[in-house]
């Protein structure tokens, strides 16, 4: 068995190819920065891989499902695919699915699945990427969420409390920097 198939994600991302280039590219690229291991199709797949058996190891791999609900993704049959593989890992744990929810109402997800539109969910409309993959990470990477938002607090407040550091070869004899 090759490195390649034996890798294991931290979150396989299910979306629309609608959505690609405005959220969800850039949701997975933010999630991969901060250190989640991703399964995301530009990131998992080369030339000459079979889609559904790629599919079917990176939903069998990965400890989380991102499904990213759209007007486009309640309209496809290939996320549908990927949602129902989602479904049946969460029957044998206790929280795989994390919908996020763009441009959709709860309307529009209780008439394409009841027991989704029960999960709580990310409402990224109108949300930046940043926000976002922030609520993911929290879920996904707790430990991760934490040392991250130490840091920025460690950093926010010495910027506001007017503690930042400074450079001592910048300071000059009679300077008030």
């Amino acid at each position: 068995m090759s490195r390649k198939t034996s890798k294991s994600y931290d979150v396989f991302i299910s979306h629309a190819s609608e959505d690609k280039a405005a959220f969800v590219k850039p949701l997975a690229n933010f999630l991969k920065e901060t250190g989640v291991s991703v399964w995301y199709d530009e990131f998992s797949l080369s030339v000459g891989d079979s889609l559904s058996r790629s599919i079917d190891k990176g939903l069998a791999r990965s400890k989380f499902g991102i499904v990213v609900l759209s007007k486009a993704f309640l309209g496809k049959r290939w996320p549908e695919y990927e949602l129902r593989g989602l479904v049946a890992k969460e029957m044998e744990a206790d929280k795989v699915i994390l919908p996020v929810w763009l441009g959709v109402s709860k309307a529009d997800v209780l008439n394409y699945s009841p027991p989704l539109a029960d999960k709580f969910a990310m409402d990224a409309t109108g949300a930046s990427i940043e926000l976002t993959g922030q609520k993911l990470l929290e879920v996904i990477k707790p430990e991760l969420f934490e040392k991250i938002n130490r840091r920025l607090v460690d950093v926010r407040s010495r910027v506001y409390s007017g503690t930042a550091r400074v450079d001592p070869k910048k300071l000059t004899p009679g300077c008030s920097n």
